[in-house]
């Protein structure tokens, strides 16, 4: 069985369902985009600690990422726009630490405030004309 075909196959599957570019997992993992286009072909390995990171990124057994061959045949893409942007979104939390995480809500927060205060004022605005 060629474990490195099915580990790269698995990984390209898994990435394409998530609409992600190899460039985007690659930013992700931190994982050289090529290194990684050279996996998902089957024609290079990985450690072990690389095959780790991807499996909990993708929320799936080490053991189904190396030896279970997913379908990669059909890749579902239903997502809307909006859909996408919160599946990108999601994916760039999944990776952060904690103090990433810290700040991101800070300025969602701070971003939330702001935007709320512009809606208001422009609903002043139309109701006064």
């Amino acid at each position: 069985m060629d474990y490195n075909k099915i580990i790269g196959s698995n990984i390209r599957f898994e990435r394409q369902k998530r609409d992600l570019t190899i460039d985007e997992l690659s930013e992700i993992l931190n994982i050289a985009p090529g290194f990684l286009g050279l996996i998902e072909r089957g024609q290079r390995g990985t450690s072990i600690k690389n095959l780790c990171k991807i499996a909990e990124f993708f929320s799936i057994s080490l053991d189904t990422l190396i030896t279970c061959p997913l379908d990669n045949k059909i890749v579902v893409k239903e997502d809307t726009s909006l859909d996408k942007k919160r599946t990108t979104i999601s994916t760039y939390l999944s990776s952060m630490d904690e103090a990433e995480l810290d700040f991101f809500i800070s300025t969602m927060k701070g971003f939330k405030k702001y935007t709320s205060s512009k809606f208001e004022k422009l609903s002043k605005d139309e109701e006064m004309e």
